[in-house]
């Protein structure tokens, strides 16, 4: 049975812009979900202030000290082996001296990796999850657009499973379920053996998930999804309390733009005002409509955004009250306003 989309929702006709009002477009009617990226593991920005320089800034004095037999292979070669490298070894090995310094930070894809997923990094550091990830891993996350589970825009990593996932299938796919290991072991009678072949890392104290739980205590965390692979059980459902409490899966991940390799652009996802403005206006979601919710929950990378612009025509009336961009449309939702974020999380 079809689904009947109410009328100033969906548009039947495509909407047409001119090439060059693509930018503008995107500038007044998107808007970044920082409650997204705050409801992960996240740091205050100041905190990286003093070692972004460090982390990503080789020393312009000449080196007196060398590396040994490292000195005498050529550059390609010795890029392979720091790309196979985990990312703790990696950085234990960047402080050996000047030269180690200089040579990890001629390799384009640490430079990347430091420039638009430090966050990311510095919770791998303090997870102590670094020693399972290499620079190649992290460098592909990083240029990774999709989803790996359903496709869509995917802005997170959840870290066990190192899997890029959108903020839905973080909270609600079997992929990205993370729980404490004590509960784990318990639901799937796990050996000592089998719990000892889980990954696991020690959560952060923090503020997670849009609920804005408080967490306090560490907790040693495991993924289920992997501890299905490990003991081969499959249980017939998620306990109620998993489904109820999914903080764990929040303190198991962190956002991650995505790099474009081609154009050299960097994209964090952005929401849609025109489907925010939908549903506040009763036009979608109270009349029941499947998906409605979804619509205005989901983050789009700009090519998609763009698309979606062209049939949704509450944010085309937001483009149209805007001046075509001059003026800041008077009926944008509050939510795009303050960029989806309510609460002081620092």
């Amino acid at each position: 049975m079809a689904i009947l989309i109410p009328r100033g929702y969906r548009s039947t006709a495509e909407y047409h812009f001119r090439e060059e009002q693509a930018d503008d477009i995107v500038r007044v009617v998107s808007y970044p979900r920082e409650d997204y990226c705050r409801s992960v593991i996240w740091f205050p920005p100041h905190e990286h202030v003093d070692i972004r320089l460090s982390i990503a800034t080789p020393f312009w004095e000449p080196s007196n000290a060398g590396l040994g037999s490292l000195d005498r292979l050529p550059f390609e070669l010795l890029r392979e082996v720091l790309l196979d490298l985990d990312m703790h070894t990696l950085f234990i090995f960047r402080q050996v001296n000047r030269r180690s310094r200089q040579m990890v930070d001629s390799v384009d894809e640490y430079q990347k990796v430091v420039s638009h997923g430090l966050n990311l990094l510095c919770v791998l550091l303090r997870t102590q999850l670094a020693i399972g990830v290499s620079l190649f891993d992290f460098y592909s996350a990083l240029c990774t657009k999709a989803c790996t589970i359903c496709g869509q825009f995917g802005g997170f990593i959840s870290l066990l499973t190192w899997t890029r996932c959108c903020f839905k299938c973080l909270d609600g796919a079997l992929e990205a379920q993370v729980q404490p290991l004590g509960s784990v072991r318990r639901e799937f009678q796990l050996t000592k053996a089998e719990s000892n072949q889980l990954k696991s890392f020690k959560t952060l104290p923090g503020i997670y998930s849009i609920e804005a739980c408080v967490q306090k205590v560490p907790v040693k965390a495991v993924s289920v999804h992997q501890a299905i692979s490990v003991s081969g059980r499959q249980l017939p459902a998620l306990p109620r309390i998993w489904r109820l409490n999914k903080k764990f899966n929040f303190m198991g991940s962190c956002a991650l733009p995505h790099y474009d390799t081609r154009t050299g652009n960097v994209e964090y996802g952005m929401a849609c005002a025109g489907c925010q403005l939908a549903l506040e206006k009763g036009i979608i979601g109270s009349r029941g409509v499947k998906g409605a919710f979804e619509a205005r929950d989901r983050l789009y990378a700009r090519d998609g955004f763009l698309e979606h612009f062209r049939r949704c025509e509450q944010a085309q009336l937001l483009w149209r009250s805007s001046d075509e961009g001059t003026l800041r449309p008077p009926e944008l939702p509050e939510a795009a306003r303050k960029r989806g974020y309510f609460r002081d999380r620092e």
